[in-house]
């Protein structure tokens, strides 16, 4: 079983997420006069991310990444950036920078390509990561992950016909987090909990969750609560 950290209420869980962002992000500009946190989308995340931007942190050192985006506009209410750029508003009129993936020229693998050069110098103090009922992490998808745990690029572009909302995505891959100095897993509920631990008993290609598991020196801390 991974380091599980489990939290009585919601509310605790989002401050403790925001708490390890903090540290990590203060570890980061301590020891090279800057920080970078690489954040997933979704619902989950977004009062902890809120919570992180109240931090009184020398913001303008500060660049957060994402996780992976839909193929979608900034304005489009399934993007990842519109809800970052909105829960994490203070932190970046501070002076924090949010590198987009997304921009509007270009098919997909184009666009991945030049998200690639801009993300491939980034150093991530941290990566925070989710998990969908299907136990796929970032946009890695059953049975369509295999480029993504393969390839030696930092993004790439993926398309999953089962991911909710748009098929076509932009994605960090495997190496890209595993270049991360720490990786957070968040989940919440009972449910999810049963499909982590199932999810690492199977090959990462079927529940690709289990790939941030791979390497036994480095385990992912998951922040959990019922």
């Amino acid at each position: 079983m991974p380091h599980l950290s489990v939290f009585a209420t919601r509310e605790a869980l989002m401050q403790a997420a925001s708490d390890r962002l903090v540290r990590a992000l203060e570890r980061g500009m301590k020891a090279r006069g800057y920080a970078c946190a690489a954040l997933s989308g979704g619902g989950t995340p977004e009062p902890a991310y809120a919570l992180l931007a109240q931090a009184k942190l020398d913001w303008r050192k500060v660049t957060f990444a994402l996780v992976d985006e839909r193929f979608v506009h900034p304005k489009d209410d399934a993007s990842n950036e519109k809800m970052l750029r909105r829960a994490l508003a203070p932190a970046l009129d501070a002076g924090a920078t949010l590198l987009p993936m997304f921009s509007t020229d270009g098919s997909p693998a184009e666009v991945a390509a030049r998200a690639d050069a801009m993300y491939a110098p980034l150093h991530i103090d941290v990566a925070l990561m989710g998990m969908g009922g299907d136990a796929h992490a970032a946009s890695w998808f059953p049975g369509h992950a295999r480029e993504a745990f393969e390839s030696t690029r930092t993004i790439i572009a993926v398309h999953a016909p089962q991911a909710a909302g748009k098929p076509d995505r932009i994605t960090l891959t495997k190496r890209a987090i595993a270049r991360a100095d720490e990786v957070l897993l968040l989940i919440h509920g009972e449910d999810k909990r049963a499909r982590l631990d199932a999810a690492l008993a199977e090959p990462p290609e079927a529940a690709p969750v289990a790939a941030l598991f791979d390497d036994p020196e480095k385990q992912p801390e998951v922040l959990w609560t019922a």
